[in-house]
């Protein structure tokens, strides 16, 4: 295992117009940049499924004693973290009412083709690599002039087979994608751009050498590239990659302790100033007895050999790297504070760290989204050619929601929002907000107010109802009362 790997992933960004005549040229350099993209992601995914350094560590020269732990917190920490961002699934929210009838059919494609999953895979390698791809194509049936209920199908794509070519001009926009298998000791590399699709093959199983050749072209009738990358920061860097020394030391402390519990169990007993039996001396050496013979008169002893570590000192060493490492990598703290501390609302956010998860759930929100906007025109693209929607929407009517559960800290979040509205100056939607009740503040003031008015208006009929019958209870009764009494 690799145990020194570049901190972030390398951009590939190549200076060069992609055509027939440059594109082995191109992607002969990506390769040398995208295996050592490869060979770094290669460990981060190991370690993140528990193949960590401690499994490398070699046994003590004396005792022999090796006991390898691995705390596989990179696992959690990846697992809590996309939990909290990613959820619940990806929602469109549509900007202009004219354009609903498309974004409902829209919705329903990314429904039916399940892509939450799709959003939840990238998400998960994005969040170990730092780097992650969604691919959006046409259905096969499309490409054979039948027209199927879906006519879009999306995938996530393996990053350790699919790479981007950037642009060195100022916001490095992608002019190359690739994503390639092996087959029958040849390598197939399907190249995208926005205007050309490639199809290249080459000798060796996953390779990409002098024999390359282009075997198939055509024109990309979507007119963008198919493939989106995803990045998890500027750096592209995984969740965890800056505090794997840390981890490691954590796997060392857990690995000594036990180490720790293994040496006393094969301690040695040392009889002093006596001599053992002859004929059992090799059974109790093998039973770990060590013999001593010192002058004769003197007083005779046995005790254990042992050396063990200070439990103390090495709690406090475990406390104060897994605190360091939840620190660097933006989760809570599980342990629950004793006695009758007086910290509420805020104050037990920031304290436990409620706080930096969020904060690390907004930045991959803010790259997620850009990644997903970028789709989202792929998916509208697609679907306006095949006149399945109408011409007339583009991507910037539409936006990405990514809806997250803000139900911590409910009872207080409620009294604040409570106490802003009855100032009377603050708008719902910016007091909702304030409050940090919701990720998706415009959707549940539209549905609240819609539902208070139809209550409320039902409770209108309701009364116009009863006044109606009170009415005509009064009216029989003045007639009841209006007529002569008989004798």
């Amino acid at each position: 295992m690799k145990k020194q790997i570049g901190k972030g992933r390398k951009r590939i960004i190549i200076d060069a117009e992609i055509n027939r005549s440059t594109i082995l040229d191109v992607l002969q350099k990506a390769w040398a940049i995208h295996l050592l993209n490869v060979n770094d992601m290669k460990y981060l995914i190991d370690y993140y499924k528990g193949t960590q350094d401690i499994e490398e560590r070699q046994p003590s020269y004396t005792s022999g004693i090796n006991e390898k732990v691995t705390l596989n917190y990179a696992y959690s920490s990846v697992r809590d973290i996309i939990g909290y961002t990613f959820g619940k699934p990806t929602q469109l929210i549509q900007r202009k009412v004219k354009n609903r009838k498309d974004m409902e059919k829209i919705a329903d494609i990314l429904e039916y083709e399940n892509s939450s999953l799709a959003d939840h895979e990238t998400a998960t390698l994005t969040a170990i690599t730092g780097i992650g791809y969604l691919c959006t194509l046409p259905t096969e049936e499309v490409l054979s002039d039948y027209m199927p209920a879906v006519p879009v199908k999306i995938n996530s794509l393996d990053n350790l087979t699919t790479f981007c070519v950037q642009s060195p001009i100022m916001g490095n926009p992608v002019i190359l994608s690739c994503t390639y298998y092996s087959f029958n000791h040849k390598t197939y590399f399907l190249c995208f751009t926005d205007t050309e699709i490639y199809k290249i093959e080459c000798d060796g199983k996953f390779s990409l050498n002098s024999n390359a050749k282009i075997v198939d072209y055509d024109i990309n009738p979507i007119g963008l590239n198919p493939i989106t990358m995803v990045q998890n920061n500027q750096f592209l860097m995984g969740d965890f990659e800056t505090a794997t020394s840390v981890l490691n030391a954590l796997n060392l402390i857990a690995s000594d302790s036990v180490n720790d519990v293994e040496n006393v169990i094969q301690s040695l007993l040392v009889i002093i100033n006596a001599e053992l039996n002859k004929e059992n001396v090799d059974k109790v050496k093998k039973n770990r007895i060590l013999e001593l013979v010192g002058e004769v008169g003197a007083n005779v002893d046995a005790k254990f050999i042992y050396q063990q570590l200070d439990s103390l000192g090495i709690q406090n060493l475990r406390e104060y790297f897994e605190e360091a490492y939840k620190t660097i990598i933006g989760i809570p703290d599980r342990k629950t504070r004793g006695g009758g501390g007086g910290d509420t609302g805020d104050a037990v956010k920031l304290r436990d760290g409620w706080a930096d998860i969020e904060i690390v759930a907004r930045i991959k929100e803010s790259y997620f989204k850009a990644a997903k906007k970028k789709q989202l025109a792929v998916i509208i693209n697609i679907l306006q050619k095949l006149n399945y929607i109408s011409k007339n929407i583009e991507p910037t009517d539409l936006d990405v929601k990514l809806p997250r559960n803000k139900n911590d800290n409910l009872q207080s979040k409620s009294q604040s929002y409570s106490t802003i509205i009855a100032t009377k100056t603050i708008a719902p939607e910016d007091a909702l907000e304030m409050a940090d009740m919701t990720t998706d503040v415009t959707e549940v003031i539209a549905r609240g107010e819609a539902y208070w008015s139809k209550k409320e208006e039902s409770q209108n009929i309701n009364n116009n109802g009863a006044s109606s019958n009170q009415t005509d209870n009064a009216q029989n009764n003045n007639q009841v009362s209006n007529k002569p009494q008989e004798a």
